[in-house]
């Protein structure tokens, strides 16, 4: 990795020059650390090769998971001063490797050697020493978001300043080599603007400018903020926007869609049974991470193991961007899920699908060629090498290993509908009252008295006809509210604007997205990228509208970097 090597001016008690690399070098905050040296080791070159073997393989034999991270990275990782590694990814790992019944085997990297080590086989994955960013789409792969964290600013506590907007034409520190240095780069490439900056070696000496007058505000990791602040708190604070969202995922051997699966599921499995939300809360107290860990699968099944996952590495017989772009067509297929059948709903998603689709297509610089087929053979034809893209997938473990799932466009799940002047927030407001559930949907009593027994509510439910929902609780009096999918709603909201509203939960989370042929990682980068930039320009929002696509709600998926890939400008200009 690119790195910049300062002169040999900074020591820190008994060892010589420090090496800092650039985009994901983290902030040096001085406390009381255990060194963390790490001893050189002969580069060994990766093989031209490609992979024809998982690392599954490897740690299905030994019984042992070999995980990359910092040792000097809190809250993340860092080795204590009675010699034990603790940190948020750290117990991350640890439950991980008890899912699947291996040993733990924690390996000290460096943010300069991570990839290497990955490369060489020193290491299954890495964790602390990595954030995803799209520049590294080229050497790694990233497992979903399990965490986000972000570059964010600290200003003067009497200061004026609300937004980072606010903060464009002054002038601003940074700690030299780090991932702030990096946000600032990319702040300044999208706001097209030339910042007033000011670099520090240190996150301490940069707040003793901020604290002199010298820099209007600092930026860096939040946590970092909050670690060298918090004895100076009525002096500083943290804008609550951040500058650059930073999602935190383990990163794997490039086209190793066996490990990144089975880490996949993993998490999710995580997620479901409520473990990653004990850690969450017990290293970053206050947060509310449910929107961005709730990303789960359709019938994610019981406990994930190694044995679960094909060991050989399969390669498709040909990739998506060189074709596409040699014939200029963009081969596109899919259907829409029908399983609850409301013909306006329906209408809405194809209108979006298609919609979303020419937009991806003109930004591309292609046309659109829909290749019709039997419903249900879509990922054969994808398989087959006939499709580039499947629009309209509910991503579901069962294909899992027949393509790869891309870039969530649109949230769905399950909502409270009630009168626009009603009182009611969630099933804590409707205790003794009567909740109206669409006849048509067999299990929507069983996901509502869930929720109701999950606070001790009693619940009186009333079947609806889904075309009489609205009637039964503005005219009929039969119901105080109705608990449905949100597409089941769409109608009802459309038709009566002002006399009806959702409320905020979420009481479920289903996405649609986009499946791509397995393992061609380019392609589904550029798939994920280009939607990622219909999220921050908003374009996906209006055209989600109809379907009351919660755009906001997708914002965790965005990954930070350049607007274009492959050569292609992502944004369409």
């Amino acid at each position: 990795m690119k790195q910049i090597l300062f002169p040999a001016v900074l020591f820190f008690g008994f060892l010589g020059a420090a090496l800092v690399g650039i985009a994901q070098d983290h902030t040096v905050v001085p406390t009381l650390r255990v060194p963390t040296l790490v001893p050189a080791a002969a580069p060994q070159a990766p093989a031209d090769a490609l992979l024809t073997t998982s690392s599954i393989a490897q740690i299905a034999e030994n019984g042992e998971l070999r995980a990359g991270v910092l040792f000097n990275d809190p809250p993340y990782s860092e080795l204590s001063l009675q010699g034990d590694l603790r940190g948020f990814d750290v117990d991350v790992l640890r439950l991980v490797a008890e899912t699947w019944d291996v040993d733990l085997k924690l390996v000290q990297v460096t943010r300069q050697n991570a990839i290497d080590r990955l490369e060489i086989g020193d290491v299954h994955l890495v964790a602390s020493a990595l954030v995803h960013y799209r520049e590294l789409g080229d050497q790694v792969e990233f497992t979903q978001t399990y965490l986000t964290g972000g570059q964010a600013l600290m200003v003067r506590a009497n200061s004026a300043y609300a937004s980072p907007l606010s903060l464009v034409d002054r002038k601003i520190g940074f700690v030299l080599g780090t991932r702030a240095e990096t946000a600032l780069g990319h702040w300044e490439a999208r706001l097209e603007v030339a910042l007033d900056k000011a670099h520090y070696f240190t996150l301490d000496k940069a707040m003793a400018a901020l604290s002199r007058g010298d820099v209007e505000a600092i930026i860096a990791e939040e946590q970092d903020l909050l670690q060298v602040s918090h004895e100076f708190s009525d002096e500083f604070r943290i804008l609550e926007e951040p500058v650059l969202v930073e999602p935190h995922a383990l990163a794997v051997k490039r086209q190793d869609a066996s490990l990144r699966n089975l880490l996949n599921r993993s998490i999710q499995y995580l997620i479901d049974g409520g473990q990653l939300e004990v850690l969450l809360r017990e290293y970053f107290p206050g947060r509310d991470f449910h929107d961005e860990i709730a990303y789960i699968w359709e019938n994610l099944g019981d406990r994930p193991n190694p044995g679960q996952f094909p060991t050989e590495i399969s390669y498709p017989a040909s990739y998506a961007i060189p074709r596409m772009l040699q014939s200029g067509i963009l081969r596109v297929g899919g259907s829409i899920d029908d399983a609850r059948p409301n013909g306006q709903r329906e209408r809405h998603l194809v209108r979006l699908n298609r919609d979303l689709v020419a937009e991806i297509a003109r930004r591309w610089g292609v046309s659109v060629e829909w290749v019709a087929g039997e419903p249900g053979t879509e990922f054969s034809l994808l398989r087959n090498g006939e499709l580039d893209l499947v629009v309209g997938v509910v991503p579901d473990w069962r294909w899992a290993d027949k393509v790869d799932y891309a870039a969530p466009y649109l949230l769905h799940g399950d909502r409270l509908m009630v009168p626009a002047n009603s009182r009611i927030s969630g099933f804590n407001d409707l205790r003794g009252q009567w909740i109206g559930i669409m006849i048509d949907d067999e299990t929507a009593r069983d996901r509502a008295q869930a929720w109701a027994d999950s606070i001790n509510a009693s619940a009186q439910f009333y079947q609806t006809r889904p075309a009489e929902a609205a009637l039964n609780i503005l005219e009929f009096d039969n119901a105080d509210a109705i608990y449905a999918d949100s597409l089941a709603l769409i109608s009802h909201l459309e038709a009566s604007p002002n006399s009806l509203k959702l409320t905020d939960r979420w009481y479920s989370r289903s996405y649609h997205a986009f499946a791509v042929r397995q393992n061609d990682p380019d392609f589904r980068l550029l798939v994920e990228f280009t939607v990622q930039e219909l999220i921050i320009d908003g374009t996906l929002r209006r055209l989600s509208a109809p379907l009351l696509g919660s755009e906001e709600s997708l914002a965790h998926f965005v990954v930070p970097g350049a607007p274009s890939f492959a050569g292609i400008n992502l944004t369409g200009a």
